[in-house]
């Protein structure tokens, strides 16, 4: 019988490679559904065995599904009622999702200004506390055999601009990673991984190693490591405006979405009862 079925298979398969064969005659048929070449995957020329077995494949896991669909309609005549309010109810929540995202694409401003986002800020501090510890820094991780590291030691620490402009020079040229002049909060977590591992079990006590430390050099088999913490928040502190801006624009912008789809709601509900489609019986 495999013998059989392997050579039908391989005419099945050369009709999917040719757009023009005939789409209305079934290939398989089980319990009253039939599937046909157009149901099927498209292949190009130079199909092999693994094509003639992924096309046995779905055939079989096709008619696995109606199989299943038969026996569930058939066992469970007395639940039909129920699932059917159930695939109703899914239909309806399906169709309201993807019209109010319709909307809400046609109606949002999704440009949300920097003055809303600083006064968001200002008016919620209590909600964005630090729930960790956080720092700004100038890191440069760089080969300890890399040329004249004397160069990075005289000025990572430095806040004039000119010598962080000729050590951004210098590490575009000679660090594999980097960060100078950086306007951005980072968590004291993702500073440690930053450190070479031999060092990371060493920091214990963060609030203390933030306090005690401000330039550090470390370095492990292949790399030096330039750090200057230039300024740090510690847990349960407000959160700086640059840390939270990202989150405060998302939350503006959901408030937006809200908001359209709460108008568009009382519009709706005001227009059906002004046309007598929608009515309270008191």
């Amino acid at each position: 019988m495999k013998h059989i079925i392997i050579p039908i298979l391989l005419c099945v398969l050369l009709a999917a490679c040719n757009y023009d064969s005939d789409n209305s005659k079934p290939i398989a048929h089980v319990l009253g559904s039939n599937l046909y070449l157009h149901q099927l995957p498209v292949f190009n020329d130079d199909f092999s065995n693994d094509s003639v077995l992924f096309i046995k494949d779905f055939i079989n896991e096709w008619a696995i599904h109606k199989i299943f669909v038969h026996k569930a309609e058939f066992n469970l005549k007395k639940d039909q009622f129920y699932i059917d309010s159930l695939v109703n109810v899914y239909r309806e929540s399906l169709l309201i999702h993807y019209y109010k995202q319709a909307l809400i694409q046609n109606y949002l401003d999704t440009i949300i200004h920097d003055s809303l986002v600083r006064n968001y800020h200002i008016e919620n501090l209590d909600n964005f506390l630090l729930k960790e510890d956080i720092l700004k820094m100038n890191y440069v991780k760089i080969r300890n055999v890399a040329p004249d590291l004397d160069f990075i030691a005289q000025r990572y620490t430095s806040d004039n601009t000119e010598d962080i402009d000729q050590l951004k020079d210098y590490c575009f040229q000679f660090a594999d990673r980097f960060f100078l002049d950086d306007v951005s909060w980072v968590s004291f977590s993702d500073f440690v991984k930053q450190l070479p591992l031999v060092h990371r079990a060493n920091i214990n006590k963060q609030k203390h190693f933030l306090k005690k430390n401000k330039s550090i050099e470390l370095e492990d088999e292949n790399y030096k490591y330039f750090i200057f913490i230039k300024d740090f928040k510690l847990k349960g502190a407000s959160s700086p405006l640059e840390y939270v801006s990202s989150s405060i624009r998302k939350i503006l912008l959901n408030k937006r979405k809200k908001d359209i789809i709460y108008s568009i709601e009382e519009k709706l509900i005001q227009e059906a009862l002004e046309s007598n489609d929608f009515k309270i019986y008191e």
